[in-house]
C-alpha cells in the first residue's frame, strides 16, 4: 500500500476455558483522521496463510474492528453495552455479539500516533466464547532511511 504512513504493534490477549493466548503483530498502515474520527488501516500477513484487510475506526467512546479475507468479521464496541457482531465464515454466517468492559484510547493527531485499548467478551449463542484484550498502538513512521 503506497500510502502507508504509520508503524503499527497490535497485542491481542486471549481468554478461553481457563487458557490464555498471545498474539503480537508488527507491521505497516495508514491512518486516516476525519472529523475527529481515526481510521486505522492495515494488511495482517500470517506466515504461510492468507492475508487479512484489516480496519479499525475509533471514535470517542466507540470504535468497530473489520476484518475481511477468507472470511470476515465485524464487531462493534461501545464500553457497557452488549452489540451484534457478525462473522462470516465459508460455511456460513454466525451470530456473535461483543460486551465490551474497556474502550480508551489516546491520539497525538498531529504526531500521527496514539493507542486504544479494548477488552471484551464476545458471545455466541448466549454463551461466552471468549475474553479478549486488545492493545492497539501506532506512530508516524520515520522518514529516516535504515
Amino acid at each position: 500500500m503506497a500510502n502507508d504512513n504509520v508503524t503499527i504493534y497490535l497485542k491481542t490477549t486471549i481468554n478461553q476455558a481457563g487458557e490464555s493466548e498471545v498474539f503480537e503483530f508488527d507491521t505497516t498502515g495508514e491512518v486516516l483522521i476525519k472529523d475527529g474520527v481515526v481510521f486505522l488501516r492495515y494488511t495482517e500477513v500470517i506466515a504461510g496463510q492468507s492475508q487479512t484487510k484489516v480496519l479499525f475506526k475509533i471514535a470517542g467512546d466507540h470504535a468497530r474492528l473489520n476484518r475481511s479475507g477468507e472470511g470476515s468479521t465485524k464487531l462493534a464496541f461501545t464500553e457497557g453495552q452488549r452489540l451484534p457482531a457478525h462473522y462470516q465464515t465459508p460455511a456460513g454466517q454466525m451470530q456473535l455479539e461483543t460486551y465490551t468492559t474497556t474502550l480508551s484510547s489516546q491520539f497525538d493527531l498531529t504526531q500521527l500516533s496514539g493507542l486504544a485499548n479494548i477488552s471484551y467478551e464476545l458471545y455466541a449463542n448466549d454463551a461466552i466464547v471468549g475474553q479478549y484484550d486488545i492493545l492497539l498502538q501506532f506512530s508516524q513512521k520515520s522518514s529516516k532511511l535504515n
